[in-house]
């Protein structure tokens, strides 16, 4: 009698919420073969969620005002049970969020994905792309460092360069004229309310297209399709296949879910291993500070430093405008039948390009930190040299500010810069003062004037002409 009463209570929850109805329509259909790297788009899905779940945690504790933004932060992640990992888990979901948003975007670029009749998926695709890409700025800016700062007048800076509404922009985020108490609940609101209602809507949608579209199948991959008619009979044709088709629960579900579970594992072994990410110290808006920037922006960072100065900025703005208009233009100009992974050499060529620039710059960016956030540890003393006191304070303020995330000491440290001790030029004291206070515009190093005292300054400067005239001699 009692399993008899649970399955009249289970029919009538089945029938009453219309479960069967989903189940025939989604689970139950079927479709063309996927390969387990097909799962990048469950993956992005779980992320979605995770961000979701762990930002709605720390919504519950963090204060989104220039006062208390900080200390909240500082609260999770030191005093909150478990703050640190809920943290981490948001932290590392939103990198790797923004990793398998480009792997996603460059697989469909290989196979085609954008062609006839998926063009919709694609630009629904688009747009999330980049929203995610802007949120992801917003979600590091509410922490309120020196990191959240630097950042928020970067895009600020870009902001008011974009014609025409340029200057509205800047006073919409900002809340006025200046940074003030107005700009973080906006930033705030932005990022916990608007934005993650437009990306449920768009993922939503994309999903949907997804399941009316179906994916690229194995037919496409290998053969010319002149139309979407076409391809919705060869796709049809592949589904209902023993050999190119299957159920999507649990055979297609099986597969997606299982690269969804790596990236899964993957967060959670970033987080254990290597915490939240790290909180530099809290936002001046007095005194200006050079962080580097989080490390799925260093590839462009360091793309940027490389160009001329007076082509940078331009750049800085330029660059999203125009990588929008060709992904959204892309379906449109590639007119070819030819789908699939090995129909598409020139596609191949153009990505395999982008991933090896993106790698190279990310790694250039990482041994060559030109925003020179300080190194903790001083530069050593070269051998020979012995320093007077107010040169060793001026080693110690070297570190401090930074110079040594950039200048090697007689080939110590990082090789970006010129190394101060092997100069074969040794510069007079107002010389020195000069090129620490507003270097060269053509030099990748933030001027220090208003941030040293003339003491500091002084220090500093010692330090340097001891090691270059010690060596010298």
């Amino acid at each position: 009698m009692p399993s008899k009463r649970m399955k009249a209570i289970a029919d009538w929850a089945l029938d009453r919420f219309a479960v069967k109805q989903i189940e025939k329509s989604l689970m139950d259909r079927r479709v063309a073969k996927g390969t387990w790297y097909h799962g990048d788009g469950a993956a992005l899905f779980l992320l979605f969620n995770l961000l979701l779940i762990t930002g709605a945690f720390l919504a519950l504790s963090y204060t989104p005002s220039l006062e208390g933004a900080y200390p909240s932060v500082r609260y999770i992640t030191d005093h909150q049970t478990l703050g640190w990992f809920v943290r981490g888990l948001h932290y590392w979901s939103a990198g790797l969020m923004v990793v398998m948003l480009v792997f996603h975007l460059f697989r469909q670029i290989l196979l085609g994905g954008y062609k006839s009749p998926r063009e919709g998926t694609w630009l629904i695709g688009v747009l999330l792309f980049f929203v995610v890409i802007a949120t992801s700025l917003l979600g590091y800016v509410l922490r309120w460092d020196e990191r959240a700062i630097y950042g928020l007048r970067v895009a600020l800076n870009l902001m008011y360069r974009v014609p025409v509404i340029g200057e509205s922009l800047v006073l919409v985020v900002q809340g006025g004229p200046h940074i003030g108490s107005q700009t973080l609940p906006r930033i705030y609101a932005v990022h916990v309310i608007f934005v993650p209602l437009l990306l449920l809507a768009l993922v939503g949608y994309h999903m949907y297209l997804v399941v009316v579209h179906g994916i690229t199948g194995p037919t496409e991959r290998t053969r010319p399709v002149a139309s979407s008619e076409e391809q919705r009979r060869l796709y049809k044709a592949d589904a209902m296949s023993e050999e190119r088709g299957e159920i999507f629960f649990p055979y297609t579900a099986a597969k997606s879910g299982a690269m969804a579970g790596v990236v899964f594992l993957v967060v959670v072994v970033l987080t254990l291993v290597l915490g939240p990410g790290r909180l530099y110290p809290e936002a001046n808006l007095v005194e200006p500070s050079y962080p580097m920037e989080e490390w799925w922006w260093s590839w462009y960072s360091a793309l940027a430093a490389l160009l001329p100065p007076w082509l940078a900025t331009t750049f800085y703005i330029g660059f999203p405008i125009v990588l929008f208009l060709l992904l959204v233009s892309l379906p449109f100009l590639d007119r070819s039948p030819r789908r699939g992974l090995r129909n598409r050499p020139v596609a191949v060529a153009l990505v395999s390009l982008c991933v090896i620039v993106i790698l190279s710059l990310s790694s250039l960016r990482a041994r060559s930190p030109w925003t020179a956030y300080p190194r903790a540890e001083p530069p050593p003393v070269p051998d020979g040299v012995v320093l007077s006191p107010q040169a060793e304070q001026g080693r110690q303020l070297f570190a401090q500010y930074g110079c040594n995330s950039c200048h090697p000491i007689d080939g110590h440290g990082p090789q970006f810069a010129p190394d101060l001790a092997a100069s074969r030029s040794i510069l007079s004291h107002a010389e020195f003062r000069r090129y620490i206070l507003n270097p060269p515009e053509d030099i990748a190093m933030p001027p220090y004037e208003g941030r040293l005292t003339d003491d500091e300054l002084e220090r500093i400067i010692d330090f340097v002409m001891h090691v270059q005239i010690t060596r010298h001699r």
